[in-house]
Parts: C-alpha cells; sequence; structure tokens
C-alpha cells in the first residue's frame, strides 16, 4: 500500500534564508534496503508563492469532491477522530468582516499606536465569540 503525503523540504541558501518548499510523496517499500523510501512524486513549489497555495487548494477539492472525510473514515476502522473544531462559521463571519472593511478601518485607526498585539484580529476574536458561542471577554482571552 502506498502512502502519499504533502511534504516540506527545507533548503538553506548561501545568504542564510531558509526556503521551504513543497512535494507530493508517497513512501515505497525497498526491499534492497530494508525499509521505506521517500519518492518525490510532484514538486509544488515554493511554500510562500501564493500560486502554489492556491494549486494545492484546488487539488484539495477535487479530491474532495470525490471522496468525503466521513466516507475515508468510515472506510477504515482504524481512523479514530479525535478532536475537530469547525471554522466555517468564522470562515463566514471573517468574509463579511473583511467586505465590510472593518479590517481596514480598525488598522487605519490603530495606526501609529502601540498596542504591543495586533488590535484588528484581536477586536476580530471577540466579535467572532460572542457571534459564533457567546461568551465573556474574559473566558475569551482564556481560550
Amino acid at each position: 500500500m502506498l502512502h502519499m503525503y504533502l511534504r516540506q523540504s527545507k533548503q538553506k541558501r548561501a545568504d542564510g534564508r531558509e526556503i521551504t518548499y513543497l512535494q507530493l510523496a508517497e513512501n515505497v517499500w525497498d526491499a534492497s534496503k530494508g525499509r521505506s523510501q521517500a519518492r518525490i512524486v510532484f514538486n509544488c513549489g515554493r511554500a510562500d508563492d501564493p500560486e502554489v497555495i492556491e494549486r494545492l487548494r484546488r487539488l484539495a477539492k477535487s479530491i474532495l469532491r470525490r471522496c468525503s472525510p466521513e466516507t475515508i473514515v468510515a472506510d477504515d476502522p482504524g481512523w479514530q477522530l479525535v478532536c475537530a473544531w469547525p471554522y466555517g462559521d468564522v470562515h463566514a463571519l471573517e468574509a463579511v468582516w473583511r467586505r465590510l472593511g472593518i479590517d481596514a478601518i480598525v488598522r487605519a485607526q490603530a495606526e501609529g499606536r502601540r498596542f504591543g498585539f495586533e488590535l484588528e484580529r484581536a477586536l476580530f476574536a471577540l466579535v467572532a465569540n460572542r457571534a459564533c458561542a457567546p461568551g465573556s471577554k474574559l473566558y475569551c482571552h482564556e481560550q
């Protein structure tokens, strides 16, 4: 049985920068060595390239159209769901947040001030907490 996965390969440049590449790989048994070897199926490109990330998103969507995660787990009794967090509501709320321009307004108002944290992200977390799972500000901070 082949096991395919997305792997990261890091290379250090002469100037000291570290570049991360993404590769689609599979483990293949090498009988002569008595162990499995990673075989690169496809070099995706640099991890910081938005086009590479978009291609991987399209690939993931294509895979999930053909087999849902529920089907994958149901087909193999060895799989066990340990923990799952719903992010759909937060994702939708963030899209509305950006479409209304709230992120830009908060960033503009916070410009030139030192908070020691990213104010816009903190405010979004508070709003998302109240909208998706209402709780106190203290409870939100403790999460």
